[in-house]
Order: C-alpha cells, then structure tokens, then sequence
C-alpha cells in the first residue's frame, strides 16, 4: 500500500551501519515521522524532549542523553537517509513496542498546541501501521489513547 511518496522510507533496502537499541528505535520513529514530509525540515530538540518524556522506556534517560540520542539519530539521517535509519528502527523495536512507536509517530505528527492532526499526516501514519503491522483496531486504540493523553495534559 505504500505510496511513491514515502518509498524512499518504506522500501528502502539499506541499513545503518550500527544497530540501535531499542529506546533509539523508538526515538527514530519521531524522527522519521517528523520529517517524512520534508526531510529538509530543522526538528526542534524539544518536540523530541516533549514526546519521549511520555514514555516509560525513557524514565532514567537524562535531558543530556536523549539530546545526544537524537543527535547521533539525526547523524544517521543526514548521511544515510530516513530510509535506512527506518529499517534499522524497525529491526531494534520488539512486538510489545510497536504500539508505542505507533503512538510517538502520532506526537510527531500532532499540533501539539491543538491537539490535531494534519489531514497531510495521516497518509504517513496509514503506511507507518502498515509496515509495522498495525491493525485498524489497534491503531484506532493508539489514536484514542494519544488523543486522551492529550487532552488530559491540558
């Protein structure tokens, strides 16, 4: 089902040349997510700060090592591509994650000020469940879990 526009994500079959473990699957996932769209795009430090403090897998991480997590991630992009950094995502993240990769690619594509989600987005959050073998169900459960989440921080 993947679209010729995120090809270069999806069907790419290169890898990078370090496995990431899984905190930095999962944080690849808000990368990619954040600039599917435009791979040319600057990626405040703080949406990832944001998005990854929501989630239980990063409690003991320090402020200091999730920066250098995401600048070591955006490394990885910048020499061989959101393509290669999406398979080796895919690989580091176990079945029992997936659903909260899911979910961190719905904060990456949320207003977080709104809430709401660009009818843009949701072509990238249909392939992304795809490829990760996401049902309709389970990625409706995520969706609404986000969105409760959401509404409930403000």
């Amino acid at each position: 089902m993947n679209t010729p526009k995120y090809d270069s994500i999806f069907n790419c079959e290169e890898y990078t040349e370090e496995p990431l473990n899984e905190a930095e699957g999962l944080a690849s996932i808000v990368l990619i997510a954040a600039l599917a769209d435009n791979p040319k795009d600057l990626v405040a430090p703080d949406l990832f700060l944001d998005i990854l403090a929501d989630f239980d897998l990063y409690a003991e991480y320090s402020e200091e090592d999730l920066l250098s997590m995401v600048d070591r991630l955006t490394a990885i992009v910048a020499d061989q591509g959101l393509g290669a950094l999406f398979n080796a995502a895919d690989e580091a993240i176990p079945d029992d994650l997936v659903p909260d990769a899911y979910a961190a690619a719905i904060l990456a594509k949320m207003n977080l000020d709104t809430g709401e989600i660009h009818v843009g987005a949701q072509g990238f959050l249909k392939e992304l469940q795809a490829v990760m073998d996401i049902d309709d169900e389970e990625a409706a459960e995520v969706m609404a879990e986000v969105q409760k989440a959401f509404e409930e921080k403000e």
